[in-house]
């Protein structure tokens, strides 16, 4: 299935050499789909029953500071990364409140600058005809250093259980991630931030600029199973993604024209 990925590094310093991206050296085969078929996937299918809600995240500590950052920096920089992780999943339309006003700025960027979904770039906006009726989450931290500049990133992994109007009650999964860039002897930071979907409506993203629940139970089986795997996990893993399979303008269009 077609997933959007957005993956920005947004500075406001100039950072040579500094790039980002996921630890997959450790990423396992996708599970086998149920031999059943169904037509409903709940929590329990999942194996992702017992993920603690938002509000009672439970993200593992964060890794241990470099050397060279300020423990106070380092503490702001982490506490910033778990409201916004927070804000991301739980109330997208407040995403930025509270947190430094240039990391706020630079988020806000993100959103006016992404051309298919721009509220999906800042958080986990959920089609308004769905019933909610559970939301799980899990985190997990990576930091990057190599003396020069730092990157430190939280990947949440959210499942919502939903039922759609008179419709079967399904899973739509969101990695999301979120970091700071610091530098030595910079006052600024930069941010990184991209997210996946899984169990979505692909035309929806596109054309709605909201998630909701889409495709054959059949199919989403192993999708959100991979999904599940590595939200029980405790790596940040983002699976790979074929360009061809991104929800980008093009694939925009092609929804436009009723050819998807």
């Amino acid at each position: 299935m077609r997933r959007p990925v957005l993956l920005l590094v947004l500075v406001s310093f100039v950072l040579a050499a500094c790039t980002w991206r996921s630890d997959d050296s450790d990423r396992g085969d996708a599970p086998e789909p149920q031999p059943t078929p169904t037509t409903s996937i709940s929590f329990e299918d999942l194996g992702v029953a017992d993920w603690p809600s938002p509000d009672e995240a439970r993200f593992p500590e964060p890794p241990a500071r470099p050397e060279w950052l300020a423990a106070e920096e380092y503490a702001r920089m982490v506490a910033a990364v778990r409201t916004w992780a927070v804000q991301a999943v739980a109330s997208p339309e407040q995403v930025g409140a509270g947190l430094p006003e240039e990391l706020a700025a630079m988020i806000a960027d993100a959103g006016e600058d992404d051309a298919v979904a721009p509220a999906l770039a800042q958080g986990n906006v959920l089609d308004p005809g769905l019933e909610v009726l559970a939301t799980g989450l899990t985190g997990a931290w990576t930091l990057s250093d190599d003396g020069e500049s730092m990157n430190l990133a939280l990947q949440t992994r959210a499942a919502y259980e939903v039922r759609t109007p008179d419709g079967p009650v399904r899973v739509i999964g969101v990695l999301r991630t979120q970091g700071i860039i610091a530098a030595p002897d910079t006052p600024e930071w930069g941010t990184v931030m991209g997210w996946q979907e899984f169990g979505a409506a692909d035309c929806a993203i596109a054309l709605d600029g909201f998630l909701t629940a889409g495709g054959d139970a059949d199919d989403l089986q192993s999708d959100l199973g991979t999904f599940a795997e590595i939200g029980n996990g405790d790596e940040a893993i983002t699976p790979e993604l074929p360009d061809d399979q991104l929800v980008d303008e093009d694939f925009k269009r092609r929804c436009e024209a009723g050819r998807v």
